[in-house]
């Protein structure tokens, strides 16, 4: 009985050790044919991690964090006046699925390495809104996260140390059709935005109901606000626009989302802090939309414009360098693919 215990054990230890043989040498070798590492509890975010490691030039002086709603509607072209064009001076640092308390544990991840920061964008909606209470701050543990986007360390070791062979076979399957550009869920472009351009077949209505907003993230974005003038940075926070059909399906989720954007205006009104109210903005209709949430390609252009314009005729975000060439500033036609 003994031995074939003994058996069991050597023969999982043989099958475990070789896939992992095999993923630390695809990962040395042929690196691009992997998933990230699993560091994080979202593959978004892991390969955001890795688009990281891939661009150690980048030295933001403005900041995009926050949940899809940051990550898929920025155009980073139109960011290029207020940083001067400077390589790297406009990031978005954003990933999917994240809650306000998670965004700021980001922050706080991305300014202990990014120094050169002087205003982090935030752009926000309803799903981020919906639980502070249970779901943890931390997507990462910072050390690691740290090690892998901006050390030397090799890739192979966060194979090793966060082995998940089923999570890396479901998601290589798939890696090369989810980095298509524009289409993609995994796209990333130059700047680390993953703008989409959804086809009207795979669309699939507003994709939000009623969301649960929880009274505990209200105060989050505030408590933000006050560390960042602190250490004398500018906060700017876009309460993004919303499908025309959701807020007259839902005023109840668009009435607290506005309560919680003017208290935040009034609670910041004496720091460094841009609060932009864009959520019923009648410029968005519902042709902007491929959801209740998140605008089409187009639309983000000239959203990320809008941003930038408000940016540029506020003295309140003076530590940022910025041009008069940044409120005149167009998007490009079309992102550029990694």
């Amino acid at each position: 009985m003994r031995k074939f215990a003994w058996g069991i054990v050597a023969g999982a230890v043989s099958v475990f050790g070789g896939l992992a043989a095999a993923y630390g040498a695809i990962a040395t070798i042929w690196p691009d044919n992997l998933p990230a590492p699993a560091i994080t509890r979202l593959v978004l975010f892991d390969e955001k991690l890795r688009f990281l490691r891939q661009h150690p030039e980048a030295s933001p002086t403005i900041l995009a964090v926050g949940s899809s709603i940051t990550w898929r509607q920025l155009d980073g072209n139109a960011f290029d006046g207020m940083t001067r064009g400077t390589a790297g001076g406009f990031l978005n640092g954003a990933t999917g699925h994240l809650r306000v308390h998670q965004t700021q544990d980001l922050v706080e991840f991305y300014l202990d390495q990014y120094l050169a920061v002087r205003t982090v964008l935030i752009m926000t909606g309803p799903p981020d809104f919906a639980d502070c209470s249970t779901e943890p701050a931390a997507m990462l543990d910072h050390s690691d996260g740290a090690a892998y986007a901006f050390g030397d360390w090799p890739a192979a070791y966060f194979y090793f140390r966060y082995f998940a062979p089923q999570r890396y076979a479901r998601t290589a399957w798939t890696l090369a059709e989810r980095r298509d550009p524009m289409v993609g869920d995994l796209f990333l472009d130059d700047y680390g935005s993953g703008p989409l351009q959804v086809p009207e077949s795979k669309q699939h209505g507003l994709r939000y109901g009623l969301i649960d907003l929880d009274p505990a993230c209200s105060g989050v974005l505030a408590r933000l606000s006050q560390t960042l003038t602190a250490q004398d940075r500018g906060l700017v926070v876009v309460f993004t626009p919303i499908h025309p059909d959701y807020r007259l399906q839902y005023p109840d989720v668009v009435a607290w989302l506005d309560r919680v954007a003017r208290e935040l205006a009034r609670a910041t009104s004496t720091d460094n802090t841009v609060v932009l109210r864009l959520n019923a903005s009648p410029a968005y209709e519902e042709a902007d939309f491929f959801d209740a949430f998140h605008l089409q390609w187009p639309a983000v252009q000239r959203l990320s414009t809008d941003i930038v314009q408000a940016i540029a005729a506020d003295p309140r975000l003076g530590a940022v360098e910025m041009s008069k060439a940044a409120a005149r500033t167009r998007p490009a036609a079309s992102p550029s693919p990694m």
